[in-house]
């Protein structure tokens, strides 16, 4: 029987022989039956078709040299060599491959065929086609294997990323341009050096890395912060990847290292934006907490006491109010440092909100050692800060709370520190107070307050009582001041005293003064017609709604809609409005008085206002402060100040208005010095809406000329 017969009928057994053989090979293990005999199958038919396809001459001698045929490309041993170069095949396994297929067919062949000898041109045909195809799939192995080769280097040296690999003796068998630049080198020599030859100042950490990787597997990830020669620093990130060969051993050791030194400055600049103030650099809120829960943490394991100060600057509003938002915020900054010089550096001090500040004091071992840093502290605050050529003067209330002894909470400790701190400011601000359980009830009464005084407005509990202001010539009764109470539901009438700093601090200070002009503006439109001449009312303005458009816009709006006179309402103001000279204050103060509305500076004397103040922004009456007045019977000081504004006030062009009238004594000294209105509880006491009214109707009719 032909050669090329026993192929075509026997090519299932000669697979079977040759696959017992092709498992043995470790690549060839993991491969499916049908995608392993394929390649085999179609090689068998070629040859067959081979030998059954008469010969050239030229095509023998061709074939004879070993040279591949035309179109060798697309043959099954060239799509064999393809595949078993992606699976992972080694040269040596690829060429077994073809012994094996050899070797079966001669095996196969004898023992179907015994005593039968092959022709020697069968035998040679069979043997260069087997060469044959073994060539051309060697030819595309080597072919895949160089493409490869080069998109590998092409992946490896494009970035700009270090990258290398390392035999198993810690030496470069490859390095990519950037690695080689990165040692001053070109890649060529610098094949074969390992780190201490290529001078890496961390040359022994890095091979410690590396047998690490050889010995354990394992990939090992990090960050190394390197020094360029030019100094600047930056920061690597790395990975040793281990490259196993066949018998799971390591074979080579792959290195790849990026350049994060940006993103690090990146994170660090999110991480401080996120846990530290800007202006002061100190922690703020946020890592704060987090500080004070690892301290309790810390004094439960230890059993030292921690210590939690609760700091607040007495008279910042008005420092700010005065020379504005940068002198403010220098005073800030140079309170920070102060308060940071008291403490040790273990402490955290930190910047919670406008002008407060917390100081963490932790392991406290001697109690006495809390008095000694607070007062240290308050004493610091006290001296006169250096702000825009000025001394400025303020202080510091602190309030104190230990753990575990007044809470074992976060929260429960923060609460406690700054209900001490009120009673401090409260007891005159510039000293420490420490916390006690009676705050804690004054506290939550104070919560109280402020939960009702949310809901006061919308439930109508706000009412005004006006008391008048009198013409002192003519003891008639030509103005009034509108004064708020609050019908509390369980506490009765409640004095502002008591609700308008709580309304200033939780931000109702606008709406509320919104809601008295609107019913003053009605009380003078209803009373001016009683009168039958325009009856000016005068309503009080918080001095922080000078520096927001909308309140103003508010006003003069309401003014516009009710078409009442401009000069039927007063706005009466504190002389730290005009010691604040921001244009957005300017611009408030000019819009009340384009719409006609005058002006009153409330509590003269007491501040620091003067006269070209009064001048500068064009007021129109000036109230004596009544602390002036009540002494002006007994204190010749204070009668000779009282009788100066006045004759002061006059020459300006200003009225005089003086509070807290209460004796006919205080009445006739300003009568006879000139002044020209008085309130007070000589006339009257503010009184509701209808009893005002009544007293008007008296006073006018008492007053009214005789027929």
């Amino acid at each position: 029987m032909k050669l090329s017969n026993f192929i075509e009928t026997s090519a299932d057994q000669i697979i079977d022989s040759w696959e017992e053989f092709a498992r043995e090979i470790p690549s060839a293990r993991k491969m499916a039956a049908a995608k392993l005999r394929d390649h085999a199958s179609g090689i068998l038919n070629a040859i067959v078709v081979d030998l059954n396809r008469p010969q050239t001459r030229e095509e023998q001698k061709e074939k004879s040299l070993g040279h591949n045929l035309r179109d060798a490309k697309d043959t099954y041993a060239a799509l064999h060599g393809e595949d078993r170069e992606f699976a992972g095949f080694s040269i040596s396994e690829a060429i077994s491959e073809f012994r094996a297929l050899r070797a079966s067919v001669f095996r196969l062949g004898g023992d179907a065929n015994p005593g039968a000898t092959l022709s020697n041109d069968e035998l040679t045909r069979f043997n260069e086609a087997i060469d044959q195809a073994l060539s051309v799939s060697l030819e595309e192995f080597s072919t895949d294997l160089k493409r490869y080769a080069i998109l590998f280097h092409s992946v490896l040296a494009s970035p700009p990323d270090l990258n290398c690999i390392f035999d198993t003796d810690y030496r470069l068998i490859y390095a990519n341009d950037s690695f080689a630049t990165f040692y001053g080198l070109s890649a060529t020599p610098i094949l074969g050096k390992n780190f201490q030859e290529l001078g890496a100042s961390n040359a022994a950490a890095l091979e410690l890395k590396l047998h690490h990787v050889a010995t354990t597997k394992a990939i090992f990830r990090g960050e190394i912060p390197c020094t360029l020669t030019s100094g600047n620093e930056i920061t690597y990130d790395y990975f040793f990847v281990p490259v196993l060969n066949d018998e799971g051993n390591v074979e080579t050791i792959l290195v790849t290292a990026r350049d994060i030194s940006e993103r690090k400055k990146l994170a660090e600049k999110n991480s401080k934006s996120a846990n530290y103030d800007s202006l002061t650099g100190l922690t703020n809120r946020s890592l704060f907490r987090d500080r004070m829960e690892w301290e309790v943490k810390r004094s439960e394991r230890t059993g030292w006491p921690t210590a939690l100060f609760f700091i607040d600057l007495d008279g910042f509003k008005e420092v700010n109010d005065l020379l504005g938002h940068d002198a403010g915020d220098l005073l800030l900054q140079q309170a920070a440092q102060r308060i940071g010089a008291c403490v040790r550096g273990s402490d955290t001090v930190a910047r919670i909100g406008g002008d407060e500040f917390t100081v963490i004091l932790s392991a406290v071992n001697k109690p006495s050692s809390i008095d000694i840093v607070a007062q240290e502290i308050v004493d610091a605050l006290a001296r006169p800060f250096k702000i825009q050529d000025s001394d400025i003067q303020i202080s510091g209330s602190i309030g104190i709370t230990i753990y575990p002894q007044d809470a074992t909470t976060t929260e429960s400790l923060v609460r406690n520190a700054d209900q001490a701190m009120y009673a401090a400011k409260k007891a005159g601000g510039g000293r420490f107070n420490f916390f006690d359980a009676d705050m804690r009830d004054s506290a939550s009464a104070r919560l109280k307050l402020i939960d009702g005084l949310r809901h006061a407005l919308p439930q109508g509990e706000f009412c005004t009582y006006y008391q008048p202001i009198v013409e002192l010539p003519t003891g008639r009764i030509v103005k009034a001041e509108a004064l708020i109470r609050w019908r509390h539901p369980q506490r009765g009438l409640v004095l502002p005293t008591e609700f308008i700093g709580l309304a200033e601090e939780i931000g109702l200070i606008g709406e509320i003064d919104d809601w008295v002009f609107g019913d003053a503006l009605q009380c003078s439109q209803r009373w001016s017609a009683l009168m039958g001449a325009p009856f000016q009312i005068s309503v009080n303005k918080s001095a922080t709604e000078f520096t927001s458009k909308t309140p103003m816009k508010n006003l003069c709006a309401y003014l516009a809609a009710s078409r009442v006179s401009g000069g039927s309402m007063c706005v009466e103001i504190t002389e730290s409005v005009l010691l604040n000279d921001l244009p957005i204050v300017m611009e408030n103060l000019d819009n009340l008085q384009k719409a006609g509305i005058q002006l009153a500076l409330d509590d003269f004397g007491t501040g620091y206002a003067s006269m070209s103040f009064l001048n500068k922004f064009q007021v129109d009456y000036l109230k004596i402060d009544r602390s002036f007045v009540q002494d002006m019977g007994k204190s010749a000081h204070s009668r000779i100040f009282a009788e100066t504004i006045i004759v002061m006030a006059h020459k300006l062009g200003l009225k005089v208005i003086a509070e807290g009238v209460e004796t006919v004594a205080q009445k006739d000294l300003l009568k006879a010095a000139g002044c020209d209105y008085a309130q007070g509880y000589l006339f009257s006491r503010p009184l509701p809406f209808q009893a005002f009214e009544t007293l008007l109707t008296l006073n006018q009719a008492e007053h009214r000329a005789p027929n």
